[in-house]
């Protein structure tokens, strides 16, 4: 969905955002469901190639979180589309309602990096208007900054049979995105003035940024892309490792 839109955003060609629209509509309807105790809804974190069963019936910690802002971010595209209408009013809402109340908090590298990914998207669009006054911005800075004070850092200091590049990628991505969001607010002050100690926050963050540079170099080299490890999710890592060498076209909205 997220590529989809870029494409949009990018070529200005909506239709792209529009095929990311029904993506989302398509994906919702089979994701989520209401319990049968009549609890709020939830959603189930993997589902069959066909989407017609669950494959794993939990519920990822940052699932409707990732749903949320890329359900709005197709939306604020397609508000710029005067030859369309669509929107995603109800899954967003959906989305809101599983999100209220929980903690974001993790000590999973991929997981920290989603979150900082996450928040510059937030950031991106509160500068159109969207998520203002909602103290997600500053839920998510303040969450990243917990799960990196407590993120062991002895794992990324094992040998490359012990580690899984793609987990410690997607905290590298993120910590990319801090440069974007700090010239972001400073660009923006007017939309982000209700928004408290924002800059303490994300100098507090960047004390972590070198820690992306240490990851890459580590997986830069050929031997370490050798290892089983490595080869077993080359595909994926090699996505990863790209993204993390040039974030723009995954972080820029």
């Amino acid at each position: 969905m997220h590529a989809l839109d870029r494409v949009t955003r990018v070529t200005g060609e909506f239709v792209y955002n529009g095929w990311a629209i029904e993506l989302a509509r398509i994906s919702h309807a089979r994701f989520v469901y209401a319990p049968s105790s009549g609890r709020e809804k939830r959603m189930y974190w993997k589902m069959s190639t066909d989407l017609s069963y669950p494959l794993v019936r939990s519920m990822g910690l940052h699932d409707p979180l990732d749903g949320l802002i890329t359900y709005t971010q197709l939306a604020a595209t397609a508000a710029g589309d005067q030859k369309g209408s669509a929107q995603l009013q109800t899954e967003i809402a959906d989305m809101a309602g599983m999100c209220k109340g929980r903690s974001w908090a993790t000590d999973d590298p991929l997981g920290i990096g989603g979150l900082l990914s996450d928040a510059f998207r937030v950031a991106q669009l509160m500068t159109s208007g969207y998520f203002s006054r909602s103290g997600l911005l500053v839920a998510l800075l303040e969450s990243s900054l917990l799960s990196l004070e407590t993120l062991d850092q002895d794992q990324m200091k094992l040998p490359a049979n012990h580690r899984l590049a793609f987990r410690e990628l997607g905290l590298s991505i993120g910590l990319r995105a801090l440069q974007g969001l700090w010239d972001l607010i400073g660009k923006n002050r007017a939309r982000f003035r209700e928004e408290h100690d924002l800059d303490d926050r994300i100098r507090a963050l960047r004390e972590y940024e070198r820690l992306a540079e240490t990851i890459e170099n580590f997986w830069l080299r050929p031997e370490h892309r050798q290892r089983e490890p490595w080869m077993a999710h080359r595909h994926i890592n090699m996505v990863m490792l790209a993204a993390g060498i040039s974030p723009d076209g995954f972080l820029m909205l």
